[in-house]
């Protein structure tokens, strides 16, 4: 008996070596993976300009992008948060072109800020405009007039619906939701504001809390995209007027933004105008405005009438082929310096070194060109239907290096221009492309958007910039 009794204890003392010895390889093995882990997906450097608790005065942020060649000096920016993942289960539906990586995306991006950081750029980031003044060093809620603002965005972000409720609890309702928003932390506030919760309540009769819920949302997806709520023109701020239902939300939440920081619009779009700020290019004494898929002709008239673009000029870039995947003016021709620009080669005559086309444009593909002219303090027609292509070499005198439709869809074209032949631009493209840049004297930063472009968009899609200098 002892005997069995021994084998029996020297078999479990073997069982829990062997165990553990297992469990020590599988801790290294784990830490080893962690560690290779963490290198090969190395977090970026904390770099935005975040601000504090002081908020700047009115006036004390330059604002105004007279030319997309001048150096870009303010860049105002929204790092893809959670309110992103409900487009991933359903990309179509969210503007989106593809299901991406969010965690990805969020590295993308981080290391983009610090890329215009490292190159002069003053970047904000639109999480820290929302939060400043409502925390103190610490992380504490800071009570003041900022937080009662944010209390009062995230209120009307959120909704309770109550219409299965007896009268006297949904009567009840409206002054719960203002105690819940009081007690809540500026952050869970923002994720309100963010991701704009709908509360979907019943009756359970007595049983327990009285009530139960339902949750459903309409997260602003798109608002990493900070091109398109505004345009920022010579004369200052434009709130636009999204032309996509997704999007409608993203305004109140850019308007309240700058607001914080001083900056108030010369202008915001009425009525059945509908203006994305991807169709806005600020190009010296001309003003370049697309006219198509997301831009209308309404808007454009109200942009005119009421002088927004502090310029003598303003172009009117009429495109009749209103496709997805150039939804903007800014996704079939950019600008690198005053007298260099890419645009789409299925938009322009390519001419060999005697002039002659070598290779025509497609006829459906041709923008043309409404010109406008300030004449007595009123913008009047002086030309129209001229091609855009001809605008471009003849009357502003730029050379036109042609993109294929193939580096077009790989994002090409969506570059940011932070000076005149210095660009940040998306790489995957052809090495064609690159020669050409690099033969036209085009200092180009070459960034891994691989994640960012699923939302349809890269990096002048992803920038505001409030000043140019």
């Amino acid at each position: 008996m002892m005997k069995k009794e021994n084998g029996k204890r020297s078999s479990a003392i073997k069982s829990l070596c062997t165990y553990s010895l297992g469990l020590l390889l599988a801790l290294l093995i784990c830490g080893i993976m962690g560690s290779v882990s963490e290198v090969a997906g190395e977090a970026p450097r904390e770099c935005q300009i975040a601000i504090d608790g002081t908020l700047p005065k009115p006036g004390d942020i330059a604002v105004g992008s007279p030319a997309e060649w001048l150096a870009a000096k303010t860049v105002v920016v929204h790092t893809p948060g959670y309110e992103v993942f409900f487009g991933l289960i359903h990309p179509t539906a969210a503007l989106f072109e593809r299901p991406f990586a969010l965690d990805g995306a969020r590295r993308e991006h981080q290391a983009f800020i610090c890329l215009m950081a490292d190159n002069g750029v003053k970047v904000l980031r639109l999480e820290d405009i929302l939060l400043a003044g409502t925390m103190d060093a610490a992380g504490a809620m800071m009570p003041g007039p900022e937080l009662d603002k944010l209390r009062a965005l995230a209120l009307s972000s959120l909704s309770y619906r109550a219409t299965a409720l007896s009268s006297k609890q949904a009567a009840a309702q409206a002054a719960y939701k203002k105690q819940v928003i009081a007690t809540l932390h500026p952050k869970e506030l923002l994720a309100i504001i963010l991701e704009r919760p709908q509360v979907i309540l019943a009756s359970t009769h007595g049983h327990n809390t009285g009530l139960t819920a339902r949750y459903s949302l309409q997260p602003v997806m798109n608002l990493y995209f900070m091109r398109d709520q505004v345009i920022t023109t010579a004369k200052g701020l434009v709130i636009g007027h999204f032309n996509a239902r997704q999007r409608e939300e993203e305004t109140k939440i850019v308007r309240f933004a700058y607001q914080k920081l001083g900056i108030f619009p010369v202008y915001e779009l009425k009525g059945r105008a509908r203006m994305e700020g991807g169709d806005f290019i600020p190009a010296g004494d001309t003003a370049l405005i697309g006219q198509g898929l997301r831009t209308n002709a309404e808007a454009v008239r109200q942009l005119l009438d009421n002088r927004v673009f502090g310029t003598p000029r303003v172009a009117v870039v009429k495109d009749g082929w209103r496709n997805q995947d150039q939804m903007h003016l800014d996704t079939y021709f950019n600008i690198i310096d005053r007298n260099l620009a890419v645009i789409v080669e299925e938009r322009i005559d390519q001419r060999d070194a005697k002039g002659r086309i070598i290779k025509a444009a497609d006829p459906a593909k041709r923008s043309l060109v409404d010109l406008y002219e300030l004449k007595d303090g009123r913008y009047m027609k002086t030309s129209g239907n001229v091609p855009f292509q001809q605008f471009l070499e003849k009357d502003l005198g730029m050379t036109l290096i042609p993109v294929s439709n193939a580096d077009q869809l790989k994002y090409g074209i969506n570059f940011l221009t932070l000076r005149a032949r210095k660009i940040i631009a998306i790489d995957g493209v052809s090495n064609d492309y690159k020669e050409r840049l690099k033969a036209s004297g085009v200092d180009v930063t070459w960034v891994n958007f691989s994640n960012l472009t699923g939302g349809y968009g890269a990096a002048h899609c992803t920038t505001q910039v409030i000043h140019r200098k």
